[in-house]
């Protein structure tokens, strides 16, 4: 059995868990539930920033709305939280990332292993939606019963865009011309970058499931400042600035601009997966701050997901219409083949 356990880990490093999240704006999965603090009190409230909650939204709903077709999701335990939505098994054609600062996962046995990830060809890798799919596999895959568990998440979860909510999605109020932040958090570490886009709801009857890729390309969102910040939960004395660690160089859109994952994960293929926190043998690059590193999670321990968000400031174009809006997280890992989405609803006014 656990000659079976590395043989998978070797396919793909990326493990069944949930990996991240966008957490500032409220995103379409987030409503008020009843949630446990760090402190051990209850609240009933959105996940939001809370501290090691990011993956909390979404968890309360039953599997048979997330699950296409009456499958069960290859069996996966929560399909719906937040953090299980992304586009797996996807890759680039050509890299054109090889600066040695924006690398984060450069100390891995074979160099060529992550020579075709996302990250190594910022926002060229393509996506099965730019909100997500539940387990990653849409179209399922092959390798018998279950097979999406052994390369990464499960089969048949649906898109976050015909995902039929039971809740009142969250509007976020932002006004057009200005500086707002926006924040991720993690669960398991892959390295990469990142990026905020925004793209207008389609005026027409299919709403949300009209939302493609392409209109998000339109119009990303440029990072403003060098610096970012770490902060641990709600309470905003708590951040911790770092440098930011940005780049227009070799993107899609051409030109547009990308940040880079500040948590370096532990050297190696599976950047800490397998050991426990201190990284045993150094990271994959230094640590913005004393103690900030390693993978999140942990196969030989239930280790808590990292406790704080990446928080960044980014401008809203002064040209655009007002109305209704959908912002787009998009992470491109460099660890393994995957893109992570998240998407939450924006009203842009004056």
């Amino acid at each position: 059995m656990k000659l079976l356990v590395v043989i998978v880990l070797v396919l793909c490093p990326c493990a069944v868990v949930g990996h991240a999240s966008m957490v500032k704006p409220i995103n379409w999965l987030d409503f008020p539930i009843f949630i446990e603090l760090d402190n051990g009190t209850w609240v009933h409230d959105f996940a939001g920033m809370k501290s090691r909650r990011h993956c909390n939204p979404g968890i309360t709903y039953p599997r048979e709305l997330i699950c296409l077709n009456n499958n069960d999701c290859e069996g996966a335990k929560i399909p719906g939280d937040v953090c299980k939505w992304f586009s797996n098994n996807t890759s680039i054609k050509k890299p054109t990332l090889f600066d040695p600062k924006l690398r984060t996962y450069g100390k891995v046995e074979h160099p060529s292993q992550v020579l075709y990830t996302p990250w190594r060809a910022p926002g060229a890798a393509p996506v099965a939606s730019p909100c997500g799919v539940s387990g990653g596999n849409l179209n399922g895959c092959s390798g018998g019963p279950k097979c999406g568990q052994t390369a990464g998440g499960y089969a048949y979860g649906q898109k976050m865009t015909d995902f039929k909510f039971l809740h009142k999605i969250h509007v976020t109020h932002w006004k057009i011309g200005k500086i707002v932040e926006v924040a991720w958090a993690i669960r398991a570490n892959h390295g990469g970058g990142y990026q905020y886009r925004l793209c207008k709801m389609p005026n027409n009857e299919e709403g949300r499931k009209a939302l493609t890729e392409e209109c998000f390309q339109q119009t990303p969102l440029k990072f403003v400042g060098d610096v970012q910040w770490l902060q641990w939960g709600e309470d905003e004395s708590t951040r911790h600035e770092i440098e930011a660690v940005r780049t227009n160089e070799g993107t899609i859109p051409a030109g547009s601009y990308w940040t880079k994952n500040p948590v370096p994960a532990c050297a190696g293929n599976y950047g800490g997966l397998l050991n426990q926190n201190p990284c045993l043998n150094g990271t994959q690059f230094p640590e913005p701050i004393p103690g900030i590193s390693g993978y999140g999670f942990h196969l030989d321990e239930k280790v808590k997901d990292f406790p704080f968000s990446i928080v960044d400031r980014v401008q809203i174009p002064e040209n655009l219409e007002e109305g209704e809006y959908v912002i787009s997280f998009r992470w491109d890992t460099e660890q393994g083949n995957q893109v992570w989405n998240t998407c939450g609803s924006i009203q842009l006014g004056h």
